[in-house]
């Protein structure tokens, strides 16, 4: 189990390429992977949990997770050679699968386990550092600029409140809003859509902005407002964003094909001529996912000698490798990028395309994700969505650091949206309250006996909501009622509507709305996230606020941040599913149902639960000890420059610091 607010430091050398697509199709299909640092031989099989008896306490047979078959590139010293801008793109077909490179541990003398977890294996690499000194980092760093507020300006296509589609929304907004509140200034820039939410804010005009797109010029007025101490800008443009479909719904849709290349390019270029236009010089530029990621590659090769931002370092963050942003070569030109930046192996290219993200991965003075398992993943072949070259070509490696959620939000003791609300103190009765309720409103019997099996998820084939549809049969014969909300695949959709006829008053379905939910979480005994992937996941973690023990994969931030209670009762607060496939499923159900049936197990699991630390200040300390390093570095190098005495060892170093800026490489 990961401290909150965990930095993982991973610089693992592989490599890999495949067709590109703009939605790059889900690399695993059928079996769950283990993350690279807890590689196991598969346990064998023990006795069917059919047999379990209550007083087991969570005991369930143990099944080991299968050990990631992780592919060793012939070529991984070439791929550790690449300049840091370039993506290592060794065919995948040079791979050695299921050995791991010696690489992985010569190349990172200073790798250090984290503490051990409830799961026997190290839950965490750090690089040179001891796991969690983000605020020691922060002060270390701080020696170089006094401690000074930072001006920090981030870049998202979405944020609550004003547009959401999924849990980038709720980052953008948490990150932009926890830095304001410890004194940085923060400036918020989003696409002006039709569909944002603007009741009650009130935004004034505050200028425009001209961006060159191809021979011609093209304008977009700015807006701005102050918003819980964020300066939060939009850019207005009415080609580009008024548009009158919601989200996902077709052409009018916030990231509809139809153009999208240059929707968010347009917006790239626009937020850095915002900061200009307002006289907002950044420190630190706070990219999100591949809408904003060519924000980096604009201040590194468009913006390299502009003295307004030549103090700018940028932070790309990964929410979702899988989303990149593949477009035509051409889409790069009508930016102003010169041809030789999207030459085969330049930061732009892409299998003759251009990337996003990577032209982010590339340039981007440092590449976060959202948990450290996620990072860990993304730099192998399974995970990496064929972008692991680039990632593991990058000298500093990928930062991951854990999602958090509003506590005060989440909380079933203050929740209106509830029909009782409860603490840790009388999480019993509360959730029988809640669960009472929830049954009479979705039709379902009215048994408190009953334990309801839960899903808050987009019916989506990386939630693995085919695997919890393909066992609802069983868990209705052990007794088990199942509510799903939430909407999405219709071939999903229709097999969940079948399985509600089938279990008239035992399964239930209710579309997803943000109120409805948290009534879902207060009533739910066990929450369930099969997912193929999850970078982070923010369910389970509301999960636990309301006392609803996660039965998860064991992949990403779910790895990062449930303990399975049949490894330790004392501190579990939830079961992993410990394959992907429907046995492993039901025997995880039937360990939660046997813990459920045990009162003073059940009570205890949900108290660990409901104690947990799922607040965003230990990633808003690691994020401060990120940027602080990144500008705290510069700083020192400049400081040596300027040493006596000096001479060629710092031309040398700062010669070769620029190469990987630009691109080139320095002999």
């Amino acid at each position: 189990m990961l401290r909150r607010g965990s930095v993982l430091l991973a610089t693992l050398a592989f490599a890999g390429s495949a067709a590109a697509q703009n939605r790059v199709a889900p690399a695993v299909e059928l079996r769950l992977t283990a993350p690279a640092a807890s590689l196991s031989a598969p346990a064998a099989i023990t006795a069917s949990p059919l047999a379990l008896a209550p007083s087991a306490l969570f005991a369930a047979p143990s099944l080991s997770a299968a050990a990631m078959p992780l592919a060793a590139p012939a070529a991984a010293a070439a791929a550790a050679a690449l300049p840091a801008l370039a993506a290592a793109e060794i065919p995948a077909a040079a791979a050695v699968p299921g050995a791991v490179p010696a690489a992985v541990h010569a190349s990172v003398p200073a790798l250090k386990a984290a503490p051990t977890s409830a799961l026997g294996a190290a839950s965490a690499v750090v690089v040179g550092k001891d796991e969690a000194p983000a605020a020691a980092d922060a002060q270390a760093a701080a020696a170089f600029d006094g401690g000074r507020p930072l001006n920090v300006l981030m870049a998202g296509a979405e944020a609550v409140p004003f547009i959401k589609t999924g849990g980038l929304a709720d980052v953008v907004d948490a990150v932009a809003r926890g830095l304001a509140a410890r004194g940085h200034k923060v400036m918020m820039v989003l696409p002006k859509y039709r569909q944002l939410k603007l009741d009650g804010v009130e935004f004034k005009p505050a200028g425009s902005v001209v961006v060159t797109v191809g021979a011609r010029t093209e304008t977009a007025r700015l807006l701005r407002a102050k918003i819980a101490g964020v300066d939060v800008v939009l850019i207005d443009h009415t080609e580009h964003y008024d548009r009158p479909q919601g989200p996902y719904e077709g052409n009018g849709s916030v990231y509809t094909q139809d153009g999208n290349d240059e929707r968010f390019a347009f917006f790239s270029a626009a937020a850095l001529e915002a900061a200009r236009a307002l006289d907002f010089r950044p420190d630190v530029v706070h990219a999100h996912d591949w809408h904003a990621a060519l924000i980096p590659a604009f201040l590194k090769l468009m913006h390299g000698a502009d003295p307004f931002f030549a103090a700018a370092k940028s932070v790309l963050t990964i929410h979702n490798i899988a989303y990149q942003g593949i477009y035509p070569i051409s889409s790069a030109r009508k930016f102003g990028f010169d041809a030789y930046w999207t030459l085969p192996m330049a930061p732009l290219e892409f299998h003759g395309h251009v990337n996003f993200l990577k032209a982010g991965i590339a340039t981007a003075d440092a590449v976060t994700t959202v948990s450290p398992t996620y990072a860990r993943e993304i730099l192998t072949p399974q995970f990496g969505e064929n972008l692991e070259g680039a990632l593991s070509a990058r000298t500093d490696g990928v930062h991951g650091i854990l999602n958090g959620i509003d506590p005060e939000l989440n909380d079933p003791r203050t929740d209106a949206h509830i029909s009782r609300n409860y603490g840790a103190e009388d999480v019993a009765e509360g959730k029988a309250g809640n669960k009472a309720w929830l049954q009479k409103r979705l039709g379902l019997e009215e048994n408190s006996r009953a334990p309801i099996f839960a899903v808050a998820s987009r019916l989506a084939h990386q939630k693995g909501i085919d695997l919890v549809v393909a066992a609802i049969d069983e868990l209705v014969a052990r007794g088990a009622q199942v509510v799903v909300t939430g909407s999405g695949d219709k071939p999903l959709e229709r097999l969940l509507a079948e399985a509600v006829a089938r279990h008239p008053g035992k399964v239930a379905s209710h579309p997803f709305h943000e109120t409805f939910v948290r009534a879902v979480y207060a009533a739910a005994d066990f929450l369930l996230m099969p997912s193929r992937f999850e970078p982070c996941g923010l369910s389970q973690l509301i999960a636990h606020r309301y006392g609803t023990l996660p039965i998860v994969t064991r992949t990403g931030g779910l790895a990062d941040t449930v303990r399975d209670l049949r490894d330790d009762a004392e501190r579990g607060d939830g079961v992993f599913i410990r394959d992907f496939t429907v046995l492993s499923l039901v025997e995880a159900a039937e360990a939660a149902i046997a813990g459920y049936n045990r009162p003073d197990a059940l009570a205890a699991a949900r108290a660990t639960a409901m104690s947990n630390d799922a607040s965003w200040g230990p990633a808003l300390d690691a994020y401060e000890a990120l940027y602080r390093g990144l500008i705290g570095a510069d700083a020192a190098s400049r400081s040596a420059s300027a040493a006596p005495g000096s001479g060629d060892k710092t031309s040398a170093t700062s010669s070769a610091s620029d190469a990987r800026r630009d691109g080139s490489t320095a002999e």
